[in-house]
């Protein structure tokens, strides 16, 4: 069976202790919150297939709870490739993609094809040229529009609509701080990043002055559409969170048309296990797990899932030539120093 976890060292798990504890694990995954009930149990039925069938006992492991870093943030400095879980699933993240670890799950020559990608995916270049990275899914981050507070005024309709003065106070995105006192604990870094990749630092100050605040994506999905002052015009979402919206008479789920901003939600394979974990791969691949991705507005990226996108969906996101020249979690911080430079009222966690 799988087990969730919430640190690498928890009490529950005392195994996971050890150094080499991560090792012995077959698959250590993360996924997004409102998915790991469903991933987890899939994953579960999947082990009993695979044991009912007499095949080979996989241990697995699922985060659990809030945690994301712990053990993740650990991988990285390990040089010995057999103290590493066979397989790694995780959204792209900085620790995910740092070389030293990116560099013990290189494809080797009996690497099985990737499923073909959805036209949206494809175009948008999500598959990893090193092979390394392999996309099975991806957050789409989409706007949540207030038609009634627009006022008159065009919605947005690409990215750069966003930077127009005349919204000014008027979008709101992830974010969260226990009180207007004290720093930013978390927000949407990619967010920031993207924007500044694509519109510069005078971009990225334009966005800074058109927003009001930020808060979690939960509280702005169901106050959206109410006259509520933490929410504006537009909130920027998870595809989710935007659906989830209770007021759907006032609100409109809008894909900006130059492409919905992507996270992809992939995975890193040692060579040596592709045998070995055939099941896991076909599992995360496969119809099972891909319809609860897309009903979750999770959408996998397979062509076999045609219909998880809307019609004429774009993608777009910073893309694998910036991940594989650039420091990641630099790059992303420094668009985050700008942003909150810029905004002046809101904070950032150091």
């Amino acid at each position: 069976m799988t087990t969730p976890l919430h640190t690498s060292a928890d009490a529950g798990h005392p195994a996971l202790s050890a150094p080499d504890a991560l090792g012995t694990l077959d698959l250590l995954g993360r996924m997004p919150i409102p998915l790991r009930r469903a991933f987890k149990a899939g994953l579960d039925q999947t082990l009993a297939v695979q044991r009912a069938a007499g095949g080979a006992a996989l241990n697995c492991c699922c985060l659990g709870g809030g945690e994301w870093y712990s053990p993740f943030d650990s991988l990285a400095t390990e040089r010995d490739p057999a103290r590493l879980p066979g397989l790694l699933v995780s959204t792209i993240y900085q620790d995910i993609l740092a070389p030293s670890l990116l560099a013990h799950y290189a494809p080797g020559p009996a690497a099985r094809p990737l499923p073909e990608l959805h036209p949206a995916c494809a175009a948008a270049g999500l598959a990893d040229p090193l092979g390394a990275f392999r996309v099975f899914a991806t957050i789409p981050f989409v706007w949540l529009i207030d038609r009634r507070r627009l006022k008159g005024r065009r919605p947005p309709r690409v990215w750069s609509d966003l930077l127009d003065p005349q919204w000014a106070g008027e979008i709101v995105f992830g974010g969260w701080r226990p009180n207007p006192q004290v720093a930013y604990q978390d927000y949407n870094a990619y967010l920031l990043l993207a924007l500044y990749l694509e519109f510069g630092q005078s971009g990225l100050a334009a966005f800074a002055a058109n927003v009001r605040h930020l808060q979690h994506n939960v509280r702005t999905a169901t106050q959206a559409g109410s006259n509520s002052p933490d929410v504006g015009a537009i909130a920027v979402l998870p595809w989710l969170q935007a659906e989830l919206c209770p007021r759907r008479e006032r609100t409109s789920v809008v894909w900006p048309e130059d492409g919905a901003l992507a996270m992809p939600i992939g995975y890193l394979l040692k060579p040596d296990c592709e045998e070995r974990l055939a099941p896991l791969i076909d599992y995360l691949h496969g119809a099972q797990l891909g319809a609860v991705l897309a009903r979750n507005c999770y959408p996998p990226t397979g062509a076999a899932h045609a219909r998880a996108f809307p019609p004429g969906a774009r993608l777009k996101w910073p893309g694998w030539a910036f991940f594989h020249t650039h420091d990641f979690a630099a790059e992303q911080r420094r668009a985050a120093e700008l942003f909150f430079a810029a905004q002046g009222g809101l904070r950032l966690c150091n």
